[in-house]
């Protein structure tokens, strides 16, 4: 668990561009720092913003406090099941959090733990209800080709379902971190399909979601595709429209034959944009747009 350079960049890309208040930060475990505080300097100069941090440490023996003071916190507390690296919280994150940290922090940064929870839905449950209504959620985690690093890899469209607008959240950005890149991604439930991609190097899942308003109770979260497609055969059988869809669209959905419409459906991918991305194949245009993060 811990922030190297890649991290650091996204956090003060974060920093620059979503304005999130560190001031109460909560750790999932307690983050090294695999950067040196030289480094850190270089990322924050190339990106225009000051830093001052509040000490400093050794790459690959230091911990994260120092840093995020840097980013305006205040108090840094951090979380873990064992006190063997020192953690502020000792908690088993498959449990849920006692009442007493609901709504305790601003900010909440994942550096790479919650992927090492055997119980990821109370996990992220704890993590929603221990940031106050304003407050972000910054997960750093594994995305694809780490089998075997932790119990774990997550996509995006995980984030985006979990952390909706009816359990009271919005995601800001949602990014991929490549061997060379990095992606921006799209809600799929806004491009209307997965957004499928083979790596054959190390993909990371960066992410930012803000606490809107605060709900009761949780919303299970499903897969959007199979949402939209449940709808169809909804309206197909009531023979009502869908919200947003003519009667042409309705009509052709319900009388042409499944083979046909799936045929089109392959027809239509293949004039879709492709990315080329080092080490990845298939990246749609419409999923994943390259971006620079230091603009």
């Amino acid at each position: 668990m811990g922030l190297a350079l890649k991290s650091c960049e996204f956090l003060f890309h974060v920093r620059k561009r979503y304005g999130v208040d560190w001031s109460r930060t909560l750790t999932l475990g307690r983050q090294q720092m695999f950067v040196s505080p030289k480094e850190v300097g270089a990322v924050a100069d190339r990106f225009g913003v000051s830093f001052q941090a509040s000490g400093a440490w050794k790459a690959g023996t230091g911990y994260c406090e120092s840093f995020l003071h840097g980013f305006g916190a205040k108090e840094v507390d951090s979380m873990d099941a064992s006190d063997y690296e020192g953690a502020t919280i000792r908690h088993d994150l498959n449990q849920p959090v006692p009442q007493e940290l609901h709504g305790r922090y601003d900010c909440i940064l994942d550096g790479g733990t919650i992927e090492h929870v055997f119980h990821f839905p109370n996990a992220i449950r704890s993590c929603m209800d221990m940031l106050a209504v304003g407050g972000h959620y910054v997960a750093i985690t594994p995305a694809d080709n780490q089998m075997g690093h932790g119990f774990y890899q997550f996509s995006p469209e995980l984030y985006f379902r979990i952390f909706s607008a009816a359990n009271g959240f919005e995601v800001r950005t949602a990014l991929l971190q490549t061997a060379t890149d990095w992606l921006e991604v799209t809600d799929p439930q806004v491009v209307g399909h997965r957004g499928a991609l083979v790596s054959s190097t190390p993909v990371i899942l960066c992410l930012v979601a803000r606490k809107v308003r605060q709900v009761e109770g949780f919303h299970t979260p499903q897969q959007s595709d199979y949402l939209d497609a449940w709808s169809v055969v909804d309206s197909i059988k009531s023979d009502t429209v869908r919200e947003g869809e003519g009667r042409v669209r309705h009509l052709v959905r319900k009388y042409v034959p499944l083979p046909i419409k799936t045929l089109l459906r392959r027809v239509k991918r293949l004039f879709e944009p492709k990315l080329d991305v080092e080490g990845l194949r298939g990246v749609d245009g419409n999923s994943y747009k390259r971006i620079d993060l230091y603009r």
